[in-house]
C-alpha cells in the first residue's frame, strides 16, 4: 500500500502487513522518457531556382558590360558616321542615340532579370520558412503534451519499497551496526513482524535498551507489552515458572557450563547429580533462592539459611549425601554455589506472567559480569523451552545482542524455530566468534564493520565475481634510419703496332712483314650509388584480464552509514546483494510503498522510447 500523501507517522508501521527490514529507494526520474519524435529540419529553397540564381549572380556584371558595351560602340560608331556624312548627320545622330538606348534597355533588362529571379527565390524561402514555422509549432506541442503526460506518470510512481528477506526465509541474521541501528532494525522489523505474524518475543541483551522504540510504538498503538529488566526485576521473571526437576537441573548445568572448553564429563555429571539430589530433597518448593542456601548446608555454612526451615536444613545435612560424598564433591558446591547466589532472587515469582503480544527481556545497562553471563545462558534456556512447548503461541523470536550465546544452544534454537515455523532473527554486535560460524542460515544483512578483519570476512561471506580490468598497457614507439653510400672506379689501357719491311738479300728481292701495332685506349669508370631508408613505427595495445574479485569491498562495509544495510540472500544462481535503509523515519516520506516496488523497466526497455545518446550501449570492438 502506498502513502503518497506523506501525511502518516510511525504508528502505520504496526497497521501495514508484510515483513519488512527497511525500504529500498528507486530513483523515479531515471523512467523519465525522451520523446521519439525528431524535430523538423528547416527545408532548403529548390535547388533549380538556386542554381539559376546563382548562375545569373556569376554573369550579371559580365552581361550588363556586354551589353552596355555594345550599345555605347554601336552609339560611338553611328557617331562618327555622323561627323563623315554630312548630307545624313541627323540620320547617323538619332540611330546613335537610339544605339545607346538600346544599351541601357539592355542593361536594364538584364537586371530587372535577376531582381525577378531573386524575389522568386525569396518568395520560395518565405513560403518553406513559414511551413518550418507551423511544423515546429505542431512538433513543440506534441513534445510538451507528451513531456507533460510522462512528468504526471513519473510523479506517480513510488520511489521508497519495502525490503523484505525474501520467499522462504526462516531465519535472518544482521551483523554489525551501531546501537542506533540496531534500535531502527528492531523498531521496523519488528513492528512488521507484530503486524504480520502476531506474537514476538524480543531478548535485548545489548545493555543499552535498543529496543526501547519498539515498545513505544507498540503501546502507542494499542498494542500488549510485558517488559522485564534483567536483573533489577529477577523477582518478576518467569525464568523458571513450570519447570521440572529435571528441566531446572539441565537449564542451570547448561548455563554454568556454556561453551567452556575445560569442562569435562565428569564435572558436568557430578554437578547434575548433586542439584538433582538437592532439588528432590526441597520438593516442590524450588528456588535459585533455596538451592543456594540448600548447598550452603552441605558446605556446613551457617550464614543465609533463612530459606530453609530446621527440618530442611537437617534432612539437607544428614540425609542427602554422604559425608565422604559431600567431602569429595567440596568443590563443585563451591563453585555451583558462587554461579546461584547472584540470582537468588530468580525464581520468586510462582505464577507465569499474563501473556501479551509484544514479550521484552531486556538486560540492564551495569556492565558484563559473571551474573549477567549466567543469567543470558539461563535466557537461552528459557527460549528453548518455549519455543520446544509453545511454539504455536510463539510467532516470531529477535534476539540483540547474540554474541555471547554459545554456537551450540544457536543452533539448536534454530532448528526448533524452523521445525515450528518461529521466525527467528539473530543480531550480532562483531563477526567473530559464534556469530562467524553461525550465519548463513538464512538471509544475512550487513550494517557497519569498522574493523578491516570483520569487514574482510563479511565480503568473504559475499562472495566474488568476475570482472574484466584492464592488465596492461603497452606503447611501443620506433624507428630506423640506413645510409649507404658505394663509389667505383676503373681503367683499362691496350697498346698494339704493325710494319711492313722489304729489300735485297743475295741480289734478290725479299719482303718480309712486321707487324707491330700499338693502340691507346683508356677506359675510365666511376659511379656512386647512395641509398636512405627512414621508417617510424608505433602501436598502442591494451591487455584486459579477466580476474575474481570481491562483489563488494570491505571498504564499503567499513564506512557504511548508521542506517545502511546490505541484505545478502542466497539465488539458484548465486548471492543476490541489496542496500537497504532502516530508519523508521522514512515512513513519513512521500511517494512510499509499504510493500516491494513493482517491476518497472528502464526507458532503455521500453518499445519506442528514445534514448539520450550518453546511455545509449556503445559497441565496442
Amino acid at each position: 500500500m502506498a502513502h503518497p500523501s506523506g501525511d502518516h507517522d510511525r504508528r502505520s508501521l504496526l497497521l501495514s502487513p508484510g515483513e519488512r527490514l527497511g525500504w529500498v529507494f528507486r530513483d523515479r526520474n531515471r523512467f523519465r522518457r525522451r520523446y521519439g519524435h525528431p524535430p523538423p529540419n528547416p527545408p532548403a529553397p529548390p535547388a533549380d531556382l538556386v542554381d539559376r540564381l546563382h548562375r545569373a549572380r556569376r554573369q550579371l556584371p559580365l552581361s550588363m558590360v556586354i551589353a552596355g558595351g555594345a550599345g555605347l560602340l554601336l552609339a560611338g560608331v553611328l557617331g562618327c558616321c555622323a561627323g563623315v556624312f554630312d548630307s545624313s548627320a541627323t540620320a547617323f545622330g538619332v540611330l546613335a542615340f537610339l544605339a545607346f538606348l538600346g544599351g541601357v534597355a539592355g542593361v536594364a533588362l538584364i537586371g530587372a532579370r535577376y531582381t525577378q529571379l531573386r524575389s522568386k527565390v525569396d518568395a520560395a524561402q518565405r513560403e518553406r520558412r513559414h511551413w518550418y514555422e507551423t511544423a515546429y509549432q505542431q512538433w513543440s506541442a506534441h513534445k510538451e503534451a507528451f513531456e507533460n503526460e510522462d512528468r504526471q506518470r513519473v510523479e506517480q510512481m513510488l520511489e521508497w519499497g519495502a525490503a523484505s528477506p525474501g520467499p522462504g526465509t526462516r531465519r535472518v541474521d544482521i551483523v554489525g551496526g551501531t546501537l542506533w541501528g540496531w534500535e531502527a532494525v528492531l523498531t521496523v522489523f519488528g513492528a512488521s513482524l507484530l503486524a504480520t505474524r502476531g506474537s514476538l518475543t524480543l531478548v535485548d541483551l545489548s545493555g543499552e535498551a535498543v529496543s526501547r522504540e519498539l515498545l513505544r510504538v507498540a503501546g502507542g498503538n494499542g498494542v500488549g507489552v510485558d517488559m522485564v529488566l534483567l536483573p533489577t526485576e529477577l523477582a518478576e521473571s518467569d525464568l523458571l515458572v513450570g519447570l521440572s526437576t529435571r528441566e531446572l537441573v539441565d537449564a542451570l548445568v547448561e548455563s554454568m557450563y556454556g561453551d567452556s572448553e575445560t569442562a569435562n564429563r565428569a564435572d558436568r555429571s557430578m554437578d547434575n547429580r548433586i542439584l538433582t539430589g538437592i532439588c528432590q530433597a526441597l520438593g516442590d518448593d524450588v528456588s535459585l533462592g533455596r538451592l543456594g542456601a540448600a548447598m550452603r548446608v552441605l558446605m556446613n555454612e551457617t550464614r543465609d539459611l533463612d530459606p530453609l526451615s530446621p527440618q530442611e536444613r537437617r534432612y539437607i545435612a544428614d540425609e542427602v549425601f554422604s559425608a565422604d560424598y559431600r567431602r569429595e564433591s567440596y568443590p563443585n558446591l563451591r563453585r555451583m554455589e558462587a554461579f546461584v547466589h547472584p540470582l537468588a532472587d530468580l525464581g520468586t515469582r510462582r505464577g507465569e506472567r499474563p501473556a501479551a503480544p509484544l514479550t521484552c527481556l531486556a538486560m540492564a545497562t551495569d556492565g558484563h559480569n559473571a551474573r549477567n553471563e549466567l543469567l543470558t545462558d539461563l535466557l537461552v534456556q528459557w527460549l528453548v523451552r518455549r519455543v520446544a512447548h509453545d511454539g504455536g503461541g510463539l510467532r516470531s523470536l529477535m534476539i540483540a545482542g547474540a554474541d555471547d550465546i554459545p554456537r551450540r544452544h544457536l543452533e539448536r534454537l534454530t532448528d526448533l524455530c524452523e521445525r515450528r515455523d518461529v521466525r527467528l532473527v539473530l543480531l550480532f554486535r562483531h563477526l567473530r566468534g559464534a556469530a562467524l560460524s553461525a550465519i548463513g542460515g538464512g538471509s544475512v544483512g550487513f550494517m557497519r564493520l569498522g574493523n578491516h578483519e570483520e569487514a574482510r570476512q563479511a565480503a568473504e561471506f559475499i562472495g566474488h565475481e568476475h570482472r574484466f580490468v584492464l592488465s596492461q598497457l603497452t606503447r611501443t614507439l620506433g624507428g630506423g634510419e640506413t645510409h649507404t653510400v658505394a663509389d667505383t672506379e676503373g681503367v683499362d689501357t691496350s697498346e698494339g703496332r704493325s710494319r711492313d719491311l722489304s729489300g735485297l738479300v743475295g741480289g734478290a728481292l725479299h719482303r718480309w712483314t712486321r707487324d707491330e701495332r700499338r693502340n691507346w685506349s683508356v677506359t675510365r669508370r666511376w659511379s656512386q650509388t647512395r641509398g636512405v631508408a627512414d621508417g617510424t613505427n608505433w602501436s598502442d595495445a591494451s591487455v584486459e584480464q579477466r580476474v575474481y574479485e570481491y562483489a563488494v569491498e570491505p571498504t564499503t562495509l567499513q564506512h557504511l552509514p548508521d542506517y545502511a544495510m546490505l541484505m545478502v540472500s542466497r539465488q539458484p544462481d548465486g548471492s543476490s546483494v541489496q542496500a537497504v535503509e532502516c530508519n523508521p523515519d522514512i515512513v513519513s516520506l512521500p511517494r512510499l510503498a509499504m510493500d516491494p516496488l513493482p517491476y518497472e523497466p528502464l526507458p532503455d526497455a521500453l518499445p519506442g522510447a528514445s534514448v539520450p545518446p550518453a546511455q545509449r550501449p556503445t559497441a565496442r570492438s
